[in-house]
């Protein structure tokens, strides 16, 4: 049976608000803290260039469920596939787009899955 990772571990589509949110903050606070005196480009002219450090979460205790029961994937949506040993994983890539990095462990394994 192939496990698909569910979005479960981030509290669904409130939290992803809260993310972003979290990211736009942090992206300004990001921007104000440089010391910019000597900036070749002009400080108004400067805007972030996405999250800040640390500003992606990753996925550090992944949470699966039995592909069956995955209603949130449509037949084509792409996944990453993971087998070792007997054991397989699939790592949808609409969550990856959101935290680009899962830690997991399959068959005793220590793998990271990143996008």
């Amino acid at each position: 049976m192939t496990l698909i990772l569910t979005d479960d571990h981030i509290g669904g589509f409130k939290m992803k608000k809260i993310v972003i949110l979290a990211l736009l903050l942090g992206s300004f606070l990001i921007l104000t803290a440089f010391n910019l005196d000597n900036a070749i480009v002009p400080k108004e002219e400067i805007l972030s260039g996405g999250p800040p450090k640390d500003g992606i979460p990753a996925i550090l205790n992944p949470v699966f469920i039995p592909s069956e029961q995955a209603d949130f994937l449509n037949p084509d949506d792409q996944v990453i596939g993971v087998k070792v040993g007997n054991e397989m994983r699939a790592y949808p890539i609409k969550i990856l787009n959101w935290h680009e990095v899962v830690n997991d462990t399959i068959s005793g394994v220590l793998i990271v899955v990143t996008f």
